[in-house]
């Protein structure tokens, strides 16, 4: 018990960037028939003079495997609020609000080749994105399959709509409202090895290209490591990297996030 709550205190909010990484839910779990899930869910809240936070964040996975056919159903959300004590009456600041879902299907067509589609619906207050909708599809080829180590290619064609705001202060409050439709290509390489019975460490690299002008791209590039603590329970520490050339509102080009969760199989 004593290392259990060590371990809890060290759990910080799960947080999910733009490009939602699907590799490092599906290389953990091999090839078992039937179904497969996994949870995760955090819940931190600390007060001190500085004011009061609040973090939140949940995501599950739910995947069914039968024969050539694969569908996974992912979901996430997550929030960080923060109270300043000085002000009581003041509205919470938020950190992080943001959620998706997605959906995908995969066809293995021999024992290198795989057809996939996809559809995703995500927002991210923070970074001011209203709305995404992504739909895409595309062959994964294996390049290298075995018991401790694999790697895989991706490249698929992807629509892309996103609806954001960008809001004003000078010299009057003012929101405008932007939509853009993109036609890009989805590039991946992933990869996975297991060392020992117990560690995992997976690594992934999106390169995502505007068809129409590829000077307009995206990188996201995510390294995890999971250790098992049981059968159903692991540790997992996982960094995050993304850079957008061209962000549709004024935010970062470059962001990054680094996370240490638990997640629970089922």
């Amino acid at each position: 018990m004593k290392h259990l709550l060590t371990l809890l205190l060290l759990f910080p909010i799960i947080c999910h960037a733009q490009v939602v990484n699907t590799e490092k839910l599906r290389l953990e779990k091999g090839g078992k028939r039937g179904f497969a899930g996994e949870a995760n869910l955090d819940l931190g809240l600390a007060r001190n003079r500085a004011g009061q936070t609040v973090r939140l964040g949940a995501s599950a996975r739910l995947e069914l495997l039968r024969g050539n056919h694969r569908w996974m159903l992912l979901g996430a959300y997550n929030l960080t609020q923060f109270n300043n004590v000085d002000e009581p009456g003041s509205a919470p600041k938020n950190f992080a609000n943001n959620g998706f879902g997605h959906l995908r299907y995969n066809y293995r067509a021999n024992q290198w080749l795989a057809w996939e589609a996809f559809t995703q619906a995500q927002y991210d207050k923070i970074q001011q994105i209203d709305l995404r909708l992504l739909v895409g599809t595309g062959p994964r080829l294996k390049l290298l399959r075995k018991d401790s180590a694999q790697l895989y290619f991706g490249a698929l064609y992807m629509f892309e709509h996103e609806e954001s705001r960008n809001e004003f202060e000078d010299p009057e409050p003012y929101t405008e409202h932007l939509i853009l439709d993109d036609h890009r290509l989805s590039t991946y390489l992933s990869a996975g090895i297991q060392p020992t019975s117990y560690l995992a460490i997976n690594h992934v690299t999106y390169f995502q290209p505007n068809l129409s002008n590829f000077s307009d791209f995206r990188i996201a590039s995510e390294t995890s490591i999971s250790v098992r603590i049981t059968n159903r329970l692991s540790l997992r520490t996982y960094f995050q990297l993304i850079y957008d050339t061209e962000p549709l509102v004024p935010v970062p080009n470059a962001m990054y996030v680094l996370n240490n969760g638990f997640s629970i199989a089922f």
